[in-house]
């Protein structure tokens, strides 16, 4: 069996993430690493993925509804925290949050126990979309007009309810946070509805979580120099 298919049975990821497995060196068959998918293996042979067979690697990767006010800490017992709301299975694992939403902010956080998948995210520099509503119509904002804070600032005025939605999208979001937090007229909560290509899932309530699916991992972690020809022509 190819190893690109003995992985995937494994449940080690999607074609795409096995793919970027061998290109990062991070899959060995008896001790070798092997970077090919075209390699062959047998149930025989031992295949480890970051040094863990891989009966017993089980990846984790989540997205939260962060709450105002959480921390950025899995620590399940401390105050405040993030970690408070993973449930018993979860708080076993050895995982990570991408640290980067500020506390008072709410919205996308993503979290997991790959470290390789959260440095590749991070690699992406990918944009945060930043959502606020101010009371009024509002068709300009001066105030952002030469703020170098934001890569992008549009405007959805809403006459009905009059109010106004704000989406900005950032890189620097400890700047970025709190200055449409002050807006004129801000109901003082900012959320992060969008992450590069990856949405707030609009099913997925405050304190709650759920799996990132095979399409959003790999649209977070973009494809390797060589990897598009090689799966094309696979």
């Amino acid at each position: 069996m190819r190893i690109d298919q003995y992985l995937t049975d494994f449940h080690q990821g999607t074609r795409r993430q096995v793919f970027r497995l061998l290109r990062q060196g991070r899959v060995t068959v008896n001790q070798t690493a092997i970077d090919s998918p075209l390699t062959s293996v047998t149930e025989q042979d031992d295949v480890r993925v970051d040094g863990r067979p891989v009966t017993g690697r089980q990846p984790s990767y989540l997205v939260f509804n962060k709450p105002v006010g959480v921390q950025l800490n899995l620590d399940a017992t401390a105050p405040h925290s993030l970690g408070g709301l993973l449930n018993a299975l979860d708080r076993e694992q050895a995982l990570k949050v991408f640290s980067d939403l500020p506390k008072d902010a709410t919205g996308l956080v993503i979290v997991s126990d790959d470290d390789q998948f959260l440095q590749d995210v991070a690699n992406q520099d990918w944009l945060s979309t930043l959502r606020v509503r101010l009371a009024g119509v509002v068709s300009e904002l001066p105030a952002l007009d030469n703020d170098l804070t934001f890569d992008q600032v549009d405007l959805m005025p809403d006459k009905i309810h009059q109010e106004t939605i704000v989406l900005a999208r950032t890189r620097d979001l400890a700047v970025g946070v709190p200055t449409l937090a002050n807006l004129q007229g801000a109901d003082g909560l900012v959320s992060r509805v969008a992450f590069g290509p990856l949405q707030l899932p609009v099913d997925l309530s405050v304190s709650s979580y759920r799996g990132l699916y095979p399409d959003e991992i790999d649209n977070l972690t973009g494809p390797l120099v060589d990897e598009d020809e090689l799966l094309k022509n696979d």
